[in-house]
């Protein structure tokens, strides 16, 4: 039940909630930021050599430019499980093994992509996600919520998690902290 409660903050702080302390527009007259797409940044090949588990094709979701300044790209992968769980209405997306990475290109030069941070450390500290948020050495900051571990790299900021619903392992992010220097290289080259 936590596992469904943190991964549903998730859906709500990456689609919904502006960064705290934000004005509604671009921040200071910035230039729009430029666009980004998360599927570009991890491949099936990678998160099928980190899981171990085939996975099919990633759907994206183009979420664009959001009222705090960001534009935001999320994609998914459904993981191909050998027993899949029963269908779960009140789990995220039903129940299903899947990687979920949403991803916010900032506006150049503007130091607001550790306000994405910022929000899961904020929903730490009002109890809406269950317990600490812990820093991970990945990427130029980086924190485990739980549930997906948030990085920021320059003017990029990007929420990654696995969902394994049934599985008998603690997960603690490590999955995550392997397929994150994937993005991490992709950012850095563009």
């Amino acid at each position: 039940m936590r596992h469904t409660a943190s991964l549903n903050i998730l859906v709500l702080v990456l689609f919904y909630f502006p960064a705290p302390g934000l004005p509604a527009n671009t921040p200071g007259g910035a230039p729009a930021p430029a666009a980004i797409d998360a599927c570009a940044l991890l491949q099936r090949a990678e998160i099928v050599r980190v899981i171990g588990a085939p996975v099919g094709e990633p759907t994206r979701a183009e979420d664009g430019p959001a009222s705090n300044g960001a534009y935001s790209s999320t994609c998914f992968w459904e993981i191909e499980v050998a027993k899949p769980t029963a269908p779960r209405a009140d789990a995220p997306l039903g129940g299903k093994s899947f990687v979920i990475l949403n991803a916010q290109q900032w506006p150049r030069g503007s130091n607001l992509a550790h306000t994405f941070l910022d929000s899961f450390r904020e929903a730490a500290r009002t109890g809406d996600i269950p317990g600490k948020t812990t820093a991970r050495q990945v990427g130029d900051e980086a924190l485990w919520w739980g549930d997906g571990l948030a990085v920021r790299r320059h003017d990029v900021s990007f929420g990654l998690s696995v969902f394994l619903p049934g599985s008998k392992t603690s997960h603690t992010g490590g999955l995550e902290e392997q397929l994150a220097p994937y993005i991490l290289r992709r950012l850095d080259a563009r």
